[in-house]
C-alpha cells in the first residue's frame, strides 16, 4: 500500500522530515514510528494549523508529538488519520517516505510489540504452551476447564527474546482489538511481564472475563486501557491510585489469526 505525493505536499513533507527527524536520534523504535506518522499526517491533513485548529491542540503539543518528545493518545492518532483521510487501520501500519511516495507496510510486528507465529514449523523445534489456567503459578483457571496446547517452534520465541515457560495461550473472545486481533484468534501471553509499557498491549483479570487492551501512560501517573476498535468501545480510565488493584495477566507478545 502505498500514497504518491507531489508537487508543494512533497516539499512540505520533506521540509518536516528535515526539521524533526534530526531530534529522533536516540529515541526508541516505537517512539520514532508514532512521530513520523504525527509528522505525515500533520501535513496530509493540510499542515499545523488546520490540526491544531481542528484537534484543539496546543501548539507546543503538536510539535513535541512530532520531535518524539511525548506520544498522542491512540484517539488522537485516529482523529489525525480521519482528518487527513488516512485509513484509521494503516495506523497499525510501518511508515516511511521515498521519492515523493508514502509506504503503509504490513508490520513484521504489530503494534504492542507482538508477533503473529509463523505456521510452517519444523516438527523436531516445537515446543508446548499450556494455556491459562496454571493454578499452580497462582493464575485463576479459564471457563471452560478444557486444557488448550499449542505447539511453537523454539526459534519464534527467540526471536520475541520471552521465556517459553512464562508463555500462556488464551482464545480471544469479541472484537475489541480487532483489526489487531480477531476473535477466536490464539494470542500468547507473557506472565513473566506485567510492567505495563507504554503502546503495548496486556491481557487483564477483571473479574468475570480476560481483556486485552493497550496501555497508554499519562502524564499524571494515571493510564488508559485502549481497545483498538475504537468505533465500538471505549477506553478505560484507571486513575493513578487504583492501578494497584489492576490486575495485569501479563503482556501479549503474539498473536495468531485465524485464516
Amino acid at each position: 500500500m502505498s500514497l504518491p505525493v507531489n508537487g508543494e505536499l512533497r516539499h512540505r513533507i520533506e521540509r518536516a522530515l528535515a526539521r524533526f527527524s534530526p531530534s529522533w536520534e536516540g529515541r526508541d523504535a516505537a517512539r520514532r514510528a508514532v512521530a513520523l506518522k504525527m509528522l505525515i499526517l500533520c501535513e496530509l491533513a493540510g499542515g499545523r494549523l488546520r490540526v491544531v485548529d481542528a484537534l484543539g491542540l496546543n501548539d507546543n503539543t503538536l510539535d513535541n508529538y512530532r520531535h518524539g518528545k511525548t506520544e498522542p493518545r491512540h484517539s488522537t492518532l485516529n482523529m489525525m488519520a480521519e482528518l487527513a483521510e488516512v485509513p484509521i487501520e494503516y495506523l497499525g501500519n510501518d511508515w516511511s517516505v521515498e521519492e515523493g511516495v508514502i509506504h503503509f507496510t504490513l508490520p513484521e510486528i504489530p503494534p504492542g510489540g507482538f508477533s503473529e507465529p509463523n505456521p510452517v514449523w519444523n516438527a523436531a523445534d516445537r515446543i508446548l504452551i499450556p494455556a491459562y489456567e496454571d493454578e499452580a503459578a497462582g493464575l485463576p483457571p479459564l471457563e471452560p476447564r478444557d486444557t488448550t496446547w499449542a505447539a511453537m517452534p523454539q526459534s519464534f520465541w527467540a526471536k520475541l527474546s520471552v521465556d517459553p515457560e512464562n508463555i500462556r495461550v488464551v482464545s480471544a473472545r469479541g472484537d475489541s482489538m480487532a483489526p489487531t486481533i480477531v476473535d477466536g484468534a490464539p494470542i500468547f501471553v507473557d506472565i513473566g511481564d506485567r510492567k505495563l509499557e507504554d503502546g503495548s498491549v496486556y491481557l487483564f483479570d477483571v473479574g468475570e472475563e480476560l481483556i486485552a487492551r493497550r496501555v497508554q501512560r499519562l502524564v499524571d501517573g494515571s493510564l488508559e486501557l485502549l481497545p483498538d476498535n475504537l468505533e465500538r468501545y471505549r477506553p478505560q480510565h484507571v486513575l493513578k491510585d487504583s492501578l494497584a488493584d489492576l490486575k495485569v495477566v501479563g503482556r501479549v507478545c503474539a498473536a495468531s489469526r485465524i485464516l
